[in-house]
């Protein structure tokens, strides 16, 4: 079979599997992880790669089914930050370390930080984030001025995770704002969970975060060490390509409405539409 035929056979498999997107109980295959088997056999070649990096975050679960070297390779072709680089600030080994399977991705005798419901987690996925801005060029002041945030309202209950990428105006200083799940006024500090949400305006009107991207996700991928170090590359070229996301605020309400399910099927979509053919 031709690498052609693959690419169509896999992308027209997305349309279907699109239509059972949202998580299933019982421990069940959900629709974005079945999309990943499903594209296990799909050949990224740097124009899909780039295509697929101008949809940023959403662009993550067309990786799943990808082995590391492989697409490790395609997005050196594609001149985009290497998923080497992202393990190494990540997990403190590069991809050739002998901890690092090679067909999973998975770092052996590291304990599981990503998708476990560890407030933890959030923190160092912000070092991690910030630490592959400054081995990309980016001053470090500059790199503590982007946050990778994430809006947990789903992730207990449905397994949803909503992601988003945002430049931070005030830095690493507390913010004035009403929080997200209690609606009261507080002051809000790195070390608590709740910093790395985004935040549009604070307690005086001002504005805080400009959002570069996002997208909704199941919360559980996380747990897959190959995603959590994609998920990083996809958020450093957002930045380093001054995307920019104000539709986010919108999507952001619906979350919060409950419409977390839609939102992954479409960000899924966006996603599809956009790789070439």
């Amino acid at each position: 079979m031709s690498s052609m035929t693959k690419r169509i056979g896999s992308l027209g498999l997305v349309s279907i599997l699109l239509l059972t997107a949202c998580a299933t109980p019982n421990g069940r295959p959900s629709g974005m992880e079945m999309l990943g088997r499903g594209l296990v056999n799909l050949v990224l070649s740097p124009l899909m790669i780039v295509g697929g990096l101008a949809q940023g975050l959403a662009f993550l679960p067309y990786t799943i089914g990808t082995g590391v070297a492989e697409l490790n390779k395609a997005l050196l072709e594609a001149h985009a930050v290497s998923l080497d680089d992202s393990y190494k600030a990540t997990f403190g080994v590069p991809l050739s370390d002998r901890s690092v399977n090679p067909k999973s991705g998975d770092v052996l005798g590291q304990e599981g930080l990503y998708g476990r419901y560890r407030p933890e987690a959030i923190v160092e996925g912000n070092r991690a984030f910030q630490r592959l801005l400054v081995s990309q060029g980016m001053p470090e002041d500059k790199a503590r001025t982007y946050v990778l945030t994430g809006n947990y309202a789903y992730a207990w209950s449905r397994g949803h995770i909503l992601l988003a990428v945002v430049h931070r105006a005030p830095g690493q200083q507390p913010l004035r704002v009403t929080a997200k799940q209690t609606n009261i006024l507080t002051t809000l500090r790195p070390d608590q969970r709740g910093w790395f949400e985004p935040y549009e305006r604070d307690a005086n009107g001002q504005g805080i975060d400009e959002v570069i991207d996002w997208t909704a996700m199941e919360y559980t991928l996380l747990r897959q060490d190959k995603v959590v170090a994609t998920l990083m590359v996809l958020a450093v070229e957002g930045v380093k390509s001054g995307k920019r996301s104000p539709d986010y605020w919108q999507a952001e309400r619906r979350w919060q409405a409950g419409d977390s399910a839609a939102l992954i099927q479409e960000s899924l979509e966006k996603a599809r539409r956009a790789l070439p053919s």
